[in-house]
């Protein structure tokens, strides 16, 4: 009996785990940065350098934040969070908006009762795989 229940536990989790999506975002208005994040797990922000042949070079990874099928964000690990009056946010979240194709940065004040702002850092291609 633990053997099939185990099966049937298998069965549900390799599907989930093998379809987890991983958005990626690049700048298209000539800012060398790309954002991906992967649902549920890692990010990774890339700096391009001036000779984009050479891909990118890794500057922070994150852990995902946010997501609501339409955006996605993440915060550097250590990044700080908010006092408990302020729901214990990160203090900076980079972010991914697949509708609106920008990458964007959601600050929220580390100890007042603020609410979130946001900066536009680019327009970009945002991809969903």
């Amino acid at each position: 009996m633990k053997r099939l229940i185990l099966c049937g536990l298998l069965t549900i989790a390799v599907p989930a785990i093998a379809a987890a999506e991983t958005w990626i975002a690049v700048c298209t208005d000539g800012q060398n940065l790309q954002y991906n994040q992967s649902v549920g797990g890692n990010g990774f922000l890339y700096l391009k350098g001036k000779d984009q042949s050479t891909g990118g070079l890794q500057m922070a990874r994150l852990e995902q934040t946010f997501f609501n099928g339409t955006a996605i964000c993440g915060t550097v690990p250590g990044n700080g969070t908010g006092s408990a009056a302020t729901g214990g946010h990160p203090v900076t979240q980079l972010c991914a908006n697949r509708s609106r194709n920008i990458i964007y940065i959601k600050y929220k004040h580390p100890t007042e009762d603020r609410p979130f702002t946001d900066t536009v850092v680019c327009d970009a291609r945002v991809d969903v795989r």
